[in-house]
């Protein structure tokens, strides 16, 4: 049923709601060994990419070259934009995925079509998928793109390092007094996050709550209404540099807390909202824009619940 409504909506919203879908949704993934693929070193495989969190993850290993062809949306770093393009979450070109002729191809379980990634191991192809669940997910598909690469030093280097900075940032953040807030992931239809879903991890790490019910969808779309019955003390709307969206306008509504103070906060919705090593970044972002707010509430309404 979600997926029939999801794409009714803008394309960019759906490349947005799947992107932030495929990411939390764990499956069973395919567990490949370089032996298993080829004789060639680990480190000179011919991969095809069928994620940008993962191009970046490779990249971020120094594995970039061994990319020869990406999927849409793949657009960091600067080199990945370069990259063929061999399809999308909607459909993937067979043809040309075939006649690179790729030594493994990795994917995303749930955001790449299962009739395309079925028909590719019909014809022998090696693949590989992964999903993230948590942000802790990402350091260990590091890990494993380490080991699929022959680069496992670098990958246990920076998964060391990223959980190293995780930890820091619950430390730091977490045990804060809650900010309650509405977190809008899209303005037409109006969308907000739930429980389950990729960026509700980043609010408990920065000491927030989101204002809505909690619900069996991961992105439900809301009313005004509802936000302004909920009343949220910030109102986040995450923006990005390489697809940017339009906001909701909620001047009207001058009874919210949030804009009654003018408390609204703007993150990188391109490091929020992939799970990478720049993941980090964005939640760092996030935590201090919700601090800045918690520390204003402090000064002009002191002791008052949030």
């Amino acid at each position: 049923m979600f997926r029939r409504a999801l794409f009714r909506q803008p394309a960019l919203l759906q490349a947005l709601v799947l992107t932030l879908l495929l990411i939390v949704y764990p499956a069973a993934a395919k567990t490949t060994t370089a032996a298993a693929v080829t004789t060639k070193p680990a480190s000179q495989l011919k991969l095809i990419v069928l994620a940008p969190d993962l191009v970046e993850l490779l990249y971020s290993l120094g594995a970039g070259e061994q990319i020869i062809a990406a999927s849409e949306h793949a657009d960091y770093p600067e080199a990945a934009r370069a990259l063929p393009r061999v399809g999308n979450y909607a459909g993937l070109s067979l043809e040309k995925i075939i006649s690179l002729q790729p030594d493994l191809v990795l994917y995303w379980q749930s955001g790449t079509p299962a009739a395309d990634i079925e028909r590719l191991q019909q014809l022998g192809l090696k693949l590989e998928s992964f999903e993230s669940k948590t942000l802790d997910d990402i350091a260990l598909h590091l890990l494993r793109l380490g080991e699929l690469t022959g680069r496992q030093q670098q990958a246990a280097q920076l998964a060391g390092q990223f959980h190293a900075e995780l930890q820091a940032l619950k430390t730091k953040y977490s045990q804060q007094q809650q900010l309650a807030v509405f977190y809008e992931i899209w303005d037409n239809p109006l969308s907000s996050i739930g429980p389950s879903a990729w960026p509700a991890q980043h609010l408990a790490i920065c000491g927030a709550r989101n204002v809505l019910p909690d619900g069996p969808n991961p992105y439900p779309q809301v009313s005004a209404e509802q936000v302004l019955n909920a009343n949220p003390w910030l109102i986040i709307q995450p923006v990005s540099e390489n697809e940017p969206r339009t906001l909701f306008n909620w001047q009207a509504f001058s009874s919210v807390k949030a804009v009654e103070y003018q408390q609204f906060a703007k993150p990188n919705s391109d490091l929020l909202h992939r799970a990478s090593l720049r993941t980090l970044g964005g939640v760092r972002e996030l935590c201090q824009l919700i601090e800045k707010s918690r520390q204003f509430y402090a000064q002009v309404l002191p002791g008052a619940g949030r």
